[in-house]
């Protein structure tokens, strides 16, 4: 039975490790489970988003934050046993499904093999390498090429969700609920409606959450299992809550509506040289060989939505990934498009040549808001 103070040790040594150093939500998530062992507490999805992700305890709201840090933790700690703690003699399990953390002592076995047992394994053993061999030889040799600079380079990504900023207070009804007011869209600007109406401050209140759509469960999830598979993990952050301070440093992803992101349309309009955003339009202009025209991105959410996505180099060699869409049907279907290796490879093709930047501008129609149709409208390379 190991002591507490064990138990602290060996997560410490853990969290001190490579594989770990960059990784502050996984770090945070491997002490909060570990005190919840010492303190032979059971943890379920629910408690988890509730006690360490800050979330309402009334909320029917399902948020794929849980399952998807979990994921990226147990990755982590395969990779740390893996190499730095391969001689480990007690290993950090979580088993898929679960959530609670257990210490698992590793059998050991020192005993040498002798000359004549080395005779009868070898044949096996030479099996199993020439498997290897062929379900290696199998295996994508390289990682696609738009997403290239995201796995390979040492900066952490990062995976923006455009929220929507609310209040809480009496609502349209009369009760006492959370209200979406399109022209305040951050703390600022709700304190400046409360200066310009001072009747509201007794009917309002700031809260602590905002509100997402299924689009970022559904982008969550094709990001998190195509980035996996090379090895790549990413920090869950929410626009409204975001600075450049936090850009700055990281690869970026963004997937969300266009309006009211003021800090992705600058990086957009930055990056660009033909392309700016200006409220619900697009303007194209000044390049070489296409001529200049304006596209206005709002859209029916019943039947069509215009989708902006662009990928280009960030500051200090990092990589940006924005995916814009009026509603989230456009989001939705162009992530899909773009975490699956056959439509990758047929658009770097058709479009890119030696190019990894570029913008390409969509048109998503669906039904009900499930995307039926992505018809490409114009793509331009830089």
């Amino acid at each position: 039975m190991l002591s507490e103070e064990k138990k602290l040790e060996i997560t410490e040594r853990i969290v001190k490790s490579d594989t770990f150093k960059n990784a502050p939500t996984s770090i945070a998530i491997l002490r909060y489970l570990v005190q919840a062992n010492i303190e032979e507490r059971e943890l379920k999805e629910g408690i988890i988003d509730i006690e360490f992700f800050g979330a309402k305890a009334d909320s029917d709201k399902s948020n794929p934050r849980v399952r998807v840090n979990i994921y990226n933790l147990r990755n982590k700690l395969t990779k740390y046993y893996g190499a730095e703690g391969a001689g480990e003699l007690w290993h950090l399990k979580i088993e898929k499904g679960q959530y609670s953390l257990e210490f698992e002592k590793q059998q050991i076995n020192r005993k040498q093999i002798s000359t004549s047992r080395y005779k009868q394994v070898l044949p096996y053993f030479l099996l199993v390498v020439t498997l290897a061999a062929f379900v290696f030889s199998k295996l994508p040799d390289s990682a696609p090429r738009i997403w290239k600079g995201f796995i390979k380079n040492e900066h952490n990504t990062n995976l923006f969700i455009g929220d929507a900023f609310g209040y809480g207070g009496q609502t349209i009804s009369g009760l006492k609920g959370w209200t979406r007011d399109f022209s305040v869209n951050s703390p600022e600007e709700y304190y400046k409606m409360i200066e310009e109406n001072p009747a509201l401050k007794d009917m309002t209140t700031l809260a602590d959450f905002n509100y997402s759509t299924r689009m970022a469960e559904n982008a969550t999830h094709h990001l998190s299992r195509f980035l996996t598979q090379w090895g790549k993990d990413f920090e869950i952050k929410y626009a409204t809550q975001t600075s450049f301070l936090d850009i700055k440093d990281g690869n970026t992803i963004y997937v969300g509506r266009l309006k009211d992101q003021t800090n992705f349309v600058y990086l957009f309009n930055e990056a660009n040289p033909y392309f700016k955003i200006e409220d619900m339009m697009v303007e194209f202009s000044h390049h070489p060989s296409i001529k200049d025209t304006n596209i206005v991105v709002k859209s029916d959410y019943k039947s069509s939505d215009f989708t902006i996505v662009s990928r280009f180099t960030g500051a200090n060699n990092t990589e940006q990934f924005l995916f814009f869409s009026d509603h989230d049907i456009g989001v939705m279907a162009t992530v899909e498009f773009f975490t699956n290796t056959d439509s990758l490879k047929a658009f770097t093709q058709m479009y890119l040549k030696d190019k990894t930047s570029f913008t390409a501008l969509f048109k998503a129609k669906g039904k009900e808001r499930t995307n039926l149709k992505l018809e490409t409208i114009m793509v331009v390379p830089f």
